[in-house]
């Protein structure tokens, strides 16, 4: 399940390499596909079932729009994405359960959470 979560933030990635990853400020002037949200969504309906059930999560971190998928068992990671399908960090999960490092802060820093969709099946 890992290397499924894995693949498709390296999909992700190659899609909307356009967009740069930055956190350093106001990125609303950013050319983005619209509404990344809903292709994330699409995308993991694609995919089998996981449990815990995926879930997409937006947030406010750093002033910008992020998105946050959690599920899938164990010692996966929670990949973050901002607003144009760019890989920020994996924010949570993995062996520490702390992610991967790269936006420790989030956790702590990340403001009004709105869980966009929740895998019914």
């Amino acid at each position: 399940m890992n290397k499924t979560i894995t693949l498709l933030a390296a999909l992700l990635l190659s899609l909307f390499s356009a967009c740069t990853a930055d956190l350093s400020g106001d990125n609303t002037n950013m050319v983005c596909p619209s509404d990344f949200s809903a292709t994330l969504i699409e995308q993991l309906k694609q995919k089998p079932k996981q449990t815990p059930a995926a879930e997409v999560t937006q947030y406010t971190y750093k002033g910008n729009t992020v998105y946050l998928v959690t599920g899938g068992c164990c010692d996966n990671y929670n990949y973050l994405f901002d607003r144009c399908g760019n890989v920020l960090c994996a924010a949570s999960g993995g062996l520490s359960g702390t992610g991967d490092g790269r936006c420790a802060d989030f956790t702590a820093k990340a403001t009004d959470p709105v869980l966009l969709w929740r895998d019914p099946r």
